[in-house]
């Protein structure tokens, strides 16, 4: 069983629906029905770290958290 630190958030509140995080990993995020991103893996292995650390400095708004 793999222990993480990581725990993906992204705050509706100020997410613009560009869909960087999407493209970028497809695997953890995925636009919703609101046209806004939406986490599909909460809890991600480390593995996903670096990819994380992109999403959120290419999210214009600094909607997601890790």
């Amino acid at each position: 069983m793999s222990h993480t630190n990581l725990h993906v958030k992204i705050e509706k509140l100020i997410c613009q629906g560009t869909g960087y995080c999407v493209r970028l990993e497809p695997e953890i995020f995925t636009m919703g029905n609101d046209g806004l991103g939406e986490v599909l893996i909460e809890r991600p292995d480390e593995s996903y770290e670096e990819t994380l650390e992109e999403a959120a400095t290419l999210c214009p708004t600094r909607a997601i958290t890790y």
